[in-house]
């Protein structure tokens, strides 16, 4: 999946020249409201990569474009991980984040409807575990700990086209590096698979890779 989303964007740009700014909603506009649903990939951080899968990651950002084709704004996101039984039969275990940031990004005008983007986004996150095969008020174990805030930095690119007025769908992969250093014992997970010292090495990545939604409005006085 990860090698045809370059393929295609390695196409589009080769194969599509840039036109005139003013003839693209994404440079007249203003304001942009973002959505992307995407399945994430853990990467690394191997305890947590033998025990979850991605069940979906959605996010959702509103920018103002400051100048030429960059945009600054805030994001949202929510994300699900749960273990899967072919990695820790029968438990259901999952994660939930939900994240707060600061999203910049570029727009790079393709065609009359055809737009590749770019970003980084910035985020302060908590993610909480439920589903503990052993429920922290009947244990006498004092490292459980189902509650974890950490930070992230994504980095996003894709393409999306305007299909009619001003909105747009396309294509997106994102890849966040987190600080977020992963223990399964901490949420019981060695009473149901064995680790190894070295698969606690490592902090927290995915890759995520989906499709993504915009909708620009608020044209931009005269001519720029």
């Amino acid at each position: 999946m990860v090698r045809v989303v370059a393929v295609v964007l390695l196409l589009v740009l080769g194969g599509v020249p840039s036109i005139n700014a003013q003839q693209n909603l994404a440079q007249t506009h203003r304001f942009f409201v973002r959505a992307a649903g995407s399945v994430p990939h853990p990467t690394s951080n191997k305890a947590f990569r033998r025990s979850f899968v991605g069940i979906y990651d959605l996010t959702g950002s509103v920018s103002y474009r400051i100048f030429s084709g960059f945009n600054a704004g805030a994001v949202y996101k929510h994300t699900l991980w749960k273990t899967p039984d072919n990695k820790v039969p029968g438990l259901n275990l999952y994660g939930q984040t939900n994240a707060f940031g600061l999203r910049v990004g570029y727009d790079h005008i393709l065609t009359e409807s055809a737009v590749f983007f770019s970003s980084i986004a910035f985020y302060s996150s908590e993610t909480y575990f439920y589903g503990l095969a052993c429920a922290p008020q009947n244990t006498v174990e004092e490292n459980i700990q189902t509650t974890y805030n950490y930070r992230i930095i994504e980095g996003e690119m894709g393409f999306y086209f305007y299909t009619e007025g001003n909105f747009a769908i396309g294509m997106q992969a994102a890849f966040a590096h987190t600080n977020f250093n992963f223990d399964p014992r901490k949420v019981c997970l060695d009473q149901q698979k064995a680790y190894i010292p070295s698969d606690f090495e490592g902090n927290l990545t995915h890759l995520n890779i989906g499709v993504t939604v915009v909708c620009s409005f608020k044209k931009a006085r005269g001519k720029e």
